[in-house]
């Protein structure tokens, strides 16, 4: 039986579940198995919310929040993962955006990479509990020395770094992904205006922009696709 933190969260996640057949690897059809979906997500918030209690891993933790700011927010990337098999969770953190998709993309291998050693720890007691061991994986390093030692379909980063300093960062392993997606605010125009320019030095290509509005007054979202070149 789900507890009543797990099913606040599936209650409001649910609707926004994809349905299959309308992009890679959706897992859901009917209400049950839409339902089932959102159950998990709104167990990994309760279980991040009680980790949360011994280390700083989110500063959202009541069930709304956790499942507009953090699930819905994350799944927003779903539409740009098409192709994917393989994914980098670039400063993972509390596992956002990488375990949601994980959760909803049962076909995706997911590394969880984050530089933190405590962190780490928290997030591979996470992914055991949920039971997502070995597909998802919690990898203590720096992202740029992880990809220079791994190849990957995709690269998400979210609420790590300015797009111009990431993207420095990663120009020297850009190879090692086919694409990088960045879960951007209110900011991103602003941080593309600067980058704009400098993106033939940097070797990346903007390819797609995808804006979107969270429910309630969690605002808008901007979600930028680059591509090496």
């Amino acid at each position: 039986m789900p507890s009543a933190f797990a099913q606040a969260v599936a209650t409001i996640v649910a609707p926004h579940i994809p349905v299959s057949g309308t992009g890679d690897g959706a897992r859901a059809g009917t209400e049950a198995e839409r339902m089932a979906v959102a159950l998990e997500l709104g167990r990994f918030c309760e279980r991040l919310a009680a980790a949360n209690e011994s280390i700083n891993l989110t500063g959202i933790t009541d069930p709304e929040g956790m499942a507009v700011r953090h699930v819905l927010d994350s799944l927003l990337a779903l539409p740009l993962l098409e192709g994917s098999r393989s994914l980098m969770d670039l400063g993972s953190g509390g596992g956002l955006p990488g375990i949601p998709l994980a959760i909803a993309r049962p076909d995706l291998a997911v590394a969880l990479v984050e530089s933190r050693e405590r962190k780490v720890a928290a997030l591979d007691a996470l992914v055991r509990e949920l039971q997502l061991s070995p597909r998802v994986e919690a990898v203590h390093a720096r992202g740029e020395e992880w990809l220079a030692a791994h190849t990957v379909d995709t690269v998400i980063v979210r609420a790590v770094s300015e797009t111009a300093e990431l993207l420095e960062r990663l120009r020297k392993v850009r190879k090692r992904m086919t694409r990088l997606v960045l879960l951007k605010g209110p900011f991103a125009d602003r941080e593309l205006e600067t980058v704009t320019p400098r993106l033939p030095r940097l070797g990346f290509a903007l390819t797609r922009r995808l804006d979107a509005t969270l429910p309630g007054d969690a605002g808008a979202r901007v979600l930028l696709v680059f591509e090496p070149r």
